[in-house]
């Protein structure tokens, strides 16, 4: 009798998991899912939509778990299926190209398989044979995400003008979906359309994946500048240390409203931002106590909040600090800064990072010191620069020392990092080694760039090649050492 009941129990379970599941509300479809397969271990249906679920979220170790403790199953049909996505979230790609291959005719996985395949081959550039995979899919079917897919794609690629194109497809057929929405927002700020950008860009908080989280949701937010007038603010931090240094141009804006203004940012940054104006209070997390604040806005809203809508909209303002703790460098030589690789959890840090392989030939240019700036550098790499001597390892100090060694470089280089952001912010003369398929954030730009006076641009003029970029480069410093 009691194993009657768990069955039907179970069954109820099921049902409600795969209702929450259709209708996105995922935490409660693995609540319901999970006290169901507890009542009737291995169960391939409630397994496969745990799977989905995991697969849907990006749950990645969630997912693992679930295939590792059902490894008695894995013949079945069902956990291939989550074993491919396994060795896709692992970067194992032809891995993956293996099983989707053997499940690519079975009807119950068809559809989903080829998504997968298709994003196999774009990871490893691959990107017609992604391409086709989704062309033939539109033949079968007009659908929102093939769309969306096939633009995401192009977005990938720097290719704007055709990523916006598939981007309003999907749109035409499904209107509000955040995640293409969120795209959509990233090619207009590219393309320098500010207006519509920014105003999409507020999709970031609601799209499927890799959403920031919403901080001190406690706390009011204001609908427009008049509000907050003489009225104390908190301002929070959001994403990595570069756009906390680039938006913070717009926390200096506020003060033409209020000069109560708190803004909040991760340890590392509160002393150098802490010299941004003396009506701005920076602290860290740790150290705020959120219940004075009339108002809170997110960092990254505030060109919305603050209506920037055109590109001579974005104002300069250089930071300024004592330098007390000058670095004695050689004065014989030319002294420049190098970073080039940022963090690589950056979706697309595989074409904004560069190999430090590029960089040898420069490194053996004579009468010059180089400096390394930054803290992420590849594993196998490290023997690698180490064995210059004319190359000197930073990467272990703080961001602040950091700023005061930069202060006295004669010039800093750096791909797109936090480093440059740090240059361009201090007004130091440096240049930025920029990917084609470039973030939003530097436009179209391949010279100079209105975020930063001080910086010049050298930007790939081919998909994923550096060559004209250090060809350029090159010219450049042995014109330095000429003077």
């Amino acid at each position: 009798m009691n194993k009657m009941n768990d069955f039907e129990k179970a069954k109820q379970l099921f049902q409600q998991g795969l209702n929450n599941l259709q209708d996105e509300n995922y935490d409660d479809a693995e609540e319901k899912l999970l006290e169901c397969l507890k009542l009737v271990p291995n169960r391939i249906s409630t397994i496969q939509n745990l799977i989905a679920i995991y697969i849907a979220t990006e749950q990645k170790n969630k997912l693992k778990e679930i295939l590792n403790s059902h490894n008695h199953l894995i013949n079945e049909q069902e956990i291939q299926y989550g074993f491919a996505f396994d060795q896709y979230f692992d970067k194992n790609y032809s891995k993956s190209i293996e099983i989707c291959k053997k499940l690519i005719n079975l009807d119950n996985f068809k559809y989903s398989i080829s998504d997968l395949l298709a994003s196999n081959f774009k990871k490893q550039k691959l990107f017609l044979q992604s391409l086709k995979i989704y062309k033939k899919k539109l033949k079968e079917k007009k659908d929102y995400l093939i769309y969306y897919n096939i633009g995401t794609l192009f977005l990938d690629l720097g290719r704007i003008n055709k990523a916006i194109y598939y981007f309003k497809k999907s749109e035409d057929l499904k209107k509000i979906d955040n995640s293409n929405l969120w795209n959509l927002s990233l090619c207009y700020l590219t393309l320098g359309n500010l207006d519509k950008g920014f105003d999409l860009y507020e999709y970031r908080w609601l799209k499927k994946f890799n959403k920031p989280i919403k901080k001190f949701e406690n706390i009011k937010t204001p609908l427009n500048t008049d509000e907050i007038i003489n009225r104390n603010i908190l301002i929070s931090d959001e994403q990595g240390l570069g756009d906390t240094i680039q938006f913070s141009r717009f926390v200096i804006e506020l003060l033409k409203y209020t000069k109560k203004i708190t803004f909040v940012v991760n340890a590392k940054l509160v002393k150098l931002l802490s010299n941004l104006n003396e009506n701005i209070h920076v602290i860290e997390y740790n150290d705020l106590k959120t219940n004075n604040f009339d108002f809170h806005l997110s960092l990254c809203s505030l060109p919305t909040f603050l209506r920037i809508k055109d590109i001579n909209d974005i104002n300069y303002y250089p930071l300024n600090f004592d330098n007390n703790n000058k670095i004695n460098l050689d004065k014989n030589n030319i002294n420049i800064g190098l970073s080039w690789s940022g963090n690589p959890n950056f979706p697309l840090d595989e074409y904004r990072s560069i190999s430090f392989e590029n960089f040898k030939e420069i490194l053996n240019i004579k009468r010059i010191n180089f400096f390394k700036l930054s803290q992420n550098i590849r594993n196998q790499e490290f023997l690698n620069y180490n064995s210059f001597s004319n190359l000197f390892d930073f990467g272990d100090k703080s961001l602040f020392e950091v700023s005061e060694v930069m202060k006295e470089l004669d010039l800093v280089i750096s791909s797109d990092t936090s480093i440059i952001h740090l240059a361009g912010i201090l007004d130091i003369k440096s240049i930025l080694l920029l990917n084609y398929n470039s973030d939003w954030r530097w436009f179209e730009d391949d010279k100079k760039t209105v975020w930063y006076p001080s910086v010049e641009i050298i930007k790939q003029k081919t998909f994923n090649s550096w060559d004209n970029v250090f060809y350029e480069l090159k010219e450049k410093i042995e014109k330095l050492t000429y003077k």
